[in-house]
């Protein structure tokens, strides 16, 4: 048994297309998206989103370059294939099967990989520059605690400098 809580908590809804982002404007409470694509933005708007938008951003952090680039090799190398393939895949072997070709310098392309926070907000760049005022991100990366140390100590501060100035002063939760 549980309560149910006194406010409903948000629903926040995927897009990876325009029809996608409107229906989030329409029956969402905000709009999440993989790629940052200043169209999605600008359908949720237009169709009367007013709630967040947020923006995953893979980033694979480590001590090193190279041993987040196999981090993520190992975990995430669907990643790179795109939705289109991702969405049509019925299972693990499938996974396993569209992947294998995946090399370590495709996800150096796609993550931001190792320890250098400017490298990571690199990759965080283009989705504030299409409109997105949330940022997920999304590690591949074998240290969690070193990342979110990392993002407290030196990201955190350097992500939200960089967020275009009519969105600083919106709340980040």
């Amino acid at each position: 048994m549980f309560d149910l809580p006194a406010t409903a908590p948000p629903i926040v809804v995927a897009a990876g297309g325009r029809n996608a982002a409107r229906l989030a404007a329409e029956l969402g409470d905000g709009l999440f998206a993989t790629e940052a694509d200043p169209d999605l933005v600008d359908a949720y708007r237009t169709a009367g989103g007013s709630g967040p938008t947020y923006a995953e951003v893979p980033v694979s952090w480590a001590r090193d370059h190279d041993t987040a680039v196999q981090a993520a090799l190992r975990t995430s190398r669907w990643a790179v294939t795109g939705w289109p393939v991702m969405s049509e895949l019925p299972n693990p072997a499938n996974f396993e099967a569209a992947t294998a070709t995946v090399r370590p310098e495709d996800i150096a392309a796609s993550f931001a990989c190792g320890p250098d926070a400017s490298a990571v907000l690199e990759a965080t760049r283009p989705y504030l520059e299409a409109g997105f005022d949330r940022i997920a991100f999304m590690n591949a990366g074998p240290d969690p605690d070193g990342f979110i140390d990392a993002f407290r100590d030196e990201l955190g501060d350097r992500v939200r400098a960089d967020a275009p100035a009519a969105e600083r002063g919106r709340p980040t939760g």
